[in-house]
C-alpha cells in the first residue's frame, strides 16, 4: 500500500469517539446508582418486613435467696439425734452424731401407712372387720410371755380396722402389728420387704425394718429419714385422729391409754413413742399462725439414761415449745413490686410488676426462690396487661402469681428497624 493510503484521524472523528465513552460512562453509573437503589430498598423492604426480637428480661429479684434475718434456734435435745420440721414449711435442722439406730415402736407408724394403703378408711370410717384367729391369739400370747408391749385379744373377737390401728398405736400393741401384717401381705416376711421398698421409694437410704413393731435389733434408721415417715403419717387425718387420742376403749382389753403421755403438753398432739434400750419420740405439736393450723414435728432417737422413754418425752416437750415460737407471716412480695423489667428495642426498660402481695409462713433462713415465665409475644400489650407469671416458692410452700406491664409495649419505630441489622 502507498504511503499517501494511509488512515488518518480528523478531528471531527476524535470528537466522536471521545462523546461515546462518555455516553456509556454515564449510562453505567445510571445502571450502578439504579442497582443501589435498588439494594437499598430491598434491604428496607427485609428489614420492616422480618421478625424483630422479643425484649430481654432483666430481673430485679434474684431466683434464690433465703429470708434474711437471724435463723431460729431449736431446742435440741441434749443427749440424742434430732431433726426437726414445720409440716407443709420447711425443715428446720438436724441435731446431734447421727448413725442409724434401733426406732423400738416409731416403725408402727409405718405399719398404719402401709395398712392404709392397702385398706383406705376416711375419717369417720370403722373399715373392714377382721376375726382373731387361734394363730392371732398365740401371737399374743407369745408376745405377753416375751414382756413386749401388748393388747390383748380373744380367739373369735372381731375388730375391725379402726380398732386395730387404736390398739396398734395408742397402747403400742406389738402383737396387733403381726396381725396387720399378716392380714395386710400374707405373712410377716412379705410385709416387712414392702416396709423396706416403701422405705426406698421415699429415699430413705439410712433405714432397714426388720419387722413391723420395731422389736428387733435390725430395725434401724435415723431421724431425718423417720421425719418424713411422721409427715406422711400427721398427714392422714385417720392416723392423725387415732394418735392424739389420750385412750380408746376396746371389747377385750378394755380402755387402754396412750403411751405418749407427753399429749396436751405444749399442744402436743401426736405421734408415736418408742422404747427398747433406748427411747424414742416422733413428737407433733399443733402451732397456730394466722388463720392456719400447723404441725410442728420433730424426730427423737437414740435417748438414754435409766428411764430413756420419760427423757426423751420430756425432750420432745421442750422441743415442742420452742417450735411454737418459729414460723410467722411474712410478706414476701408486694403488689405492685418491680420484679424485672423489659428492655425493649428503641424503648425505655419497661417495669414488670406482680399483680398482688403474697404472704407466706416463714422464718429467718428458709429458702425462697422466683421464676418469672414471660408470654412469647408482648408487642403491643397495653399498660397493666397480663404479661406472664412467676412461680414463688418459700420453703415448700408454692405460689403462682400473675405478671404485669406498667406501661404499653411498643412496637420497635421504623428507624431503628431500618438501623438494627
Amino acid at each position: 500500500m502507498a504511503r499517501g493510503d494511509q488512515w488518518v484521524a480528523t478531528k471531527g472523528s476524535r470528537r466522536s469517539y471521545s462523546g461515546r465513552n462518555s455516553t456509556m460512562l454515564a449510562r453505567r453509573l445510571l445502571v450502578a446508582v439504579l442497582v443501589v437503589i435498588l439494594i437499598l430498598g430491598l434491604g428496607s423492604i427485609v428489614q420492616l418486613v422480618r421478625g424483630v426480637p422479643n425484649p430481654t428480661y432483666t430481673a430485679s429479684l434474684a431466683s434464690s435467696s433465703t429470708i434474711p434475718g437471724t435463723p431460729p434456734t431449736v431446742a435440741w435435745p441434749a443427749h440424742a439425734e434430732a431433726a426437726a420440721e414445720i409440716l407443709g414449711v420447711g425443715l428446720l435442722g438436724q441435731h446431734g452424731d447421727l448413725h442409724e439406730t434401733e426406732i423400738a415402736s416409731v416403725t408402727k407408724m409405718t405399719t398404719a401407712l402401709l395398712t392404709l394403703k392397702a385398706h383406705p378408711i376416711s375419717l369417720g370410717e370403722s373399715g373392714p372387720n377382721l376375726t382373731m384367729t387361734p394363730q392371732d391369739y398365740q401371737i399374743y400370747v407369745n408376745d405377753k410371755n416375751a414382756n413386749d408391749s401388748v393388747g390383748a385379744i380373744r380367739e373369735g373377737e372381731v375388730l375391725s380396722e379402726e380398732q386395730l390401728l387404736e390398739l396398734l398405736l395408742i397402747p403400742s400393741a406389738d402383737n396387733i402389728a403381726t396381725v396387720l401384717a399378716r392380714w395386710d401381705a400374707g405373712s410377716v416376711s412379705r410385709f416387712v420387704n414392702e416396709m423396706n421398698s416403701f422405705a426406698q421409694s421415699l429415699g430413705l437410704h439410712h433405714t432397714h425394718y426388720g419387722d413391723p413393731s420395731g422389736v428387733t435389733p435390725s430395725t434401724l434408721s435415723i431421724p431425718r429419714d423417720q421425719l418424713k415417715i411422721e409427715a406422711l403419717f400427721m398427714s392422714n387425718p385417720v392416723l392423725a385422729n387415732i394418735a392424739a387420742m389420750p385412750q380408746a376403749t376396746l371389747p377385750v382389753v378394755g380402755t387402754v391409754y396412750n403411751v405418749n403421755y407427753a399429749l396436751g403438753h405444749d399442744n402436743i398432739v401426736g405421734a408415736k413413742t418408742g422404747s427398747i434400750l433406748t427411747g424414742s419420740f416422733a413428737m407433733a405439736t399443733q402451732i397456730k399462725v394466722g388463720q392456719s393450723n400447723l404441725y410442728g414435728l420433730g424426730t427423737i432417737l437414740d435417748v438414754g439414761g435409766v428411764e430413756p422413754l420419760i427423757n426423751a418425752l420430756h425432750d420432745g416437750e421442750t422441743m415442742a415449745k420452742s417450735l411454737q415460737t418459729i414460723p410467722r407471716e411474712l410478706t414476701v412480695l408486694r403488689k405492685g413490686q418491680v420484679v424485672g423489667y423489659l428492655d425493649v428495642p428503641g424503648s425505655n426498660p419497661d417495669p414488670v410488676v406482680a399483680t398482688e402481695s403474697v404472704t407466706e409462713i416463714g422464718w429467718p433462713g428458709l429458702t425462697e426462690s422466683f421464676t418469672p415465665t414471660l408470654a412469647k409475644t408482648v408487642y403491643g400489650l397495653p399498660a397493666g396487661a397480663k404479661v406472664g407469671t412467676a412461680t414463688l416458692t418459700v420453703g415448700e410452700q408454692l405460689k403462682i402469681v400473675p405478671l404485669k406491664v406498667a406501661n404499653a409495649v411498643a412496637h420497635p419505630s421504623i428507624v431503628w428497624r431500618l438501623t438494627h441489622f
